[in-house]
Formats: structure tokens, C-alpha cells, sequence
């Protein structure tokens, strides 16, 4: 049996085989490799180390933890707000997951299982395993382990997710909310920018200069701006002598209206209306991208106002219907030949 004389460290053998473990705080951690080798003294230092930091009331060495450091961390505080309170939900759902588990025990097999076990909601599921992704690369970065277990894990398939708006979908809401509405005006601005519904929120008179709207992206940091269109030009016109707040859709009290107050706000309006239940603010995104391609805009042009990947989400939805359109005009010629030739053996 293999001599060892470490800290915390308690051993013993079976069928020929040596074990340790490492004991301390009421936790008791299995120490990976074969005693006294160099991949043994790693684990074992790499659970010493997660032992020495944490914070007080918290197990040192388990994810709960390594939650709790990397919440202090510059990474997460430097976070936006929005994107730092859905961290947080995420963090929050790890912990009960598995946070009082040791760092060093998350394995593959336990991310795998976490991914399989949410294969009905798989969005949540991949932003939660993201999430843990992001967390064991703290681990990583800060060597309390050497490898992260959660790296390059296969998403789930969240299906189509949304759709741009069509064009008689945005004929049906224009004829139900007269402009000099609030909710004619919120549409408008989601159409006619191609901004999120966060940046759309939070925009007041002071983004309106001249003929043109100035944001900064709250996502991206990036300063856009975007030309006024002639028909969002009449909708603000029309709407802001009906308001004294700065804020261009305002919340009951003139405020600005938190995330989850305009999502509500905007699909009490969608379903008012008569438009269908996946119909949503962030299809409004992908009608702007579609809208201003038929305007003659490259791709270019259209990412620096709406981004990337909305733009790589309409080619795709405007080749499908592309293609569509072009399977009906063959269906048509083909019935036409039909005829023809039904009319040629009739008359025969």
C-alpha cells in the first residue's frame, strides 16, 4: 500500500486496491487516480484549493461555493442588468441542482444528465447548461479544476422558435390600433428600428434626433443610428402630444416599463387584435430585416442595424419561402399543361 501522509487525507485498501479520500468539513471526496501518481496529487491539490476559499455559511469546495465567488467576480458584476438577473435565475437553479456537490465531482456524466432531464424545455435547458459552462470555466480559470466537464455539449433542439411578422398580420394590428395609440406607437418602433423590446422600452424623446432614432444596444453596447421612417414619423407624431412622459411608451405612471411589464403590455395588444399566440415582439426583428432587404439593403447593411443573427435567421426564412414560391409556380404550370391538354382530347 501507497505511503500517505497529506492533510485531510484518509486511505485504505480493497481486493489488492488503494483508496482515498479527502475528509474535511463533513464532506468526504473521493481523490481520482491511483495513489501517490501525478494525476493523484493534482486532484488532491485541486480539492485542497477549493477547500481553503469560500465564504462563511458555505461549504468550501462545493458548486454552492463556487457560485458564491463567482457572483463576487469582476466577470459577473461587469454584466448588463437584465442579462445579470437571468444569470442569477440560472445560477440559482444549478445550486439546487447540484450545489452541494464538490467542485471536482461535476462530471460529464452529471452534465449529460442535466441536459436529458430537460429535454422537454430545451431552451431553458441549453441557457442552464450554458450557464454551468460558464461557471466550470471559472472552476478552470481559477485551477480548482483542470478540465470543464460542461465544454461543447450537444443543445438540444429548440425547434423554429419565432417567425417574422406577415404582412397582413401587420395590416390586422394597424387596423385595430388607430395611430395616437400607445400600443401603435410601441408597434411602430418594434417595426420600423429593429431594436429588441429591451431597447425599445427604454427609448425617450431624446433618442429621436431630427429624422433619425440614436440607441445604444443594451445587449451589445453598440451605438445605432437608425434613419425615421415616414410611417413611424406620423405614429410619433400623432402619439407623443398625448403623453408628458420623456419615455416614448411610457408605463401608467409615465415611467419607463420594466422587461416583463411591455412583454405583457405588447401581448395584451398582439392578442387584442386577433393576431395568433406566436406572434411576438422579437418577430417584429426579422419583418424589419425582411423589409428592409426588399428595400434593396445588403446583408451588411441590415446586420448593423438589427445583427447577426437575425439576419442569418431571415435568409434562411426568406429562402424558404423562395423556395415555396417557386414549388406553387411549378404546381401552376403543371395544372395549366393539364388543361391544355384536357381541353385538346375534349374537343377531339
Amino acid at each position: 500500500m501507497a505511503s500517505v501522509d497529506l492533510p485531510y487525507v484518509n486511505s485504505y485498501s480493497s481486493k489488492g486496491k488503494v483508496y482515498a479520500y479527502y475528509r474535511r468539513d463533513g464532506q468526504k471526496v473521493r481523490i481520482k487516480g491511483m495513489v501517490g501518481s501525478n494525476e493523484w496529487l493534482q486532484n488532491y491539490q485541486d480539492i485542497h484549493r477549493c477547500f481553503q476559499t469560500s465564504e462563511k455559511g458555505i461549504t468550501k469546495g462545493s458548486v454552492h461555493d463556487l457560485i458564491a465567488q463567482y457572483k463576487s467576480s469582476p466577470s459577473f458584476k461587469q454584466l448588463k442588468p437584465r442579462t445579470k438577473k437571468e444569470y442569477q435565475r440560472l445560477l440559482d437553479k444549478i445550486g439546487k441542482l447540484c450545489g452541494s456537490k464538490h467542485v471536482t465531482s461535476i462530471s460529464r456524466r452529471l452534465v449529460l444528465s442535466i441536459r436529458n432531464a430537460g429535454a422537454d424545455t430545451p431552451r431553458d435547458t441549453n441557457n442552464l447548461l450554458t450557464t454551468l459552462r460558464l461557471l466550470m470555466q471559472f472552476a478552470v480559470d481559477m485551477e480548482y479544476v483542470a478540465v470543464n466537464p460542461a465544454s461543447r455539449f450537444k443543445r438540444l433542439k429548440e425547434g423554429d422558435g419565432h417567425r417574422p411578422w406577415e404582412e397582413f398580420e401587420i395590416d390586422q394590428f394597424r387596423s385595430h390600433w388607430d395611430i395616437g395609440t400607445k400600443e401603435r406607437a410601441a408597434f411602430e418602433l418594434l417595426l420600423n428600428t429593429g431594436q429588441r423590446s429591451g431597447d425599445v422600452r427604454t427609448m425617450t424623446r431624446n433618442h429621436i434626433r431630427s429624422n433619425i432614432v440614436s440607441v445604444i444596444q443594451s445587449k451589445t453596447g453598440k451605438r445605432l443610428d437608425i434613419p425615421v421612417s415616414n410611417r413611424l414619423k406620423d405614429t410619433l407624431d400623432a402619439w407623443l402630444p398625448n403623453t408628458t412622459s420623456m419615455n416614448l411608451v411610457p408605463s401608467p405612471m409615465g415611467m419607463q416599463m420594466d422587461a416583463t411589464a411591455f412583454s405583457k403590455f405588447m401581448r395584451k395588444a398582439y392578442r387584442a387584435a386577433g393576431l395568433p399566440e406566436d406572434f411576438t415582439s422579437h418577430g417584429g426583428r426579422y419583418a424589419a430585416a425582411t423589409r428592409l432587404k426588399e428595400l434593396g439593403l445588403s446583408w451588411e447593411e441590415i446586420a448593423d442595424i438589427v445583427g447577426h443573427e437575425t439576419v442569418s435567421m431571415v435568409q434562411k426564412y426568406t429562402r424558404q419561402r423562395r423556395n415555396a414560391k417557386m414549388a406553387i409556380d411549378k404546381i401552376n404550370r403543371a395544372d395549366q399543361v393539364g388543361q391544355v391538354t384536357n381541353f385538346s382530347r375534349s374537343s377531339d
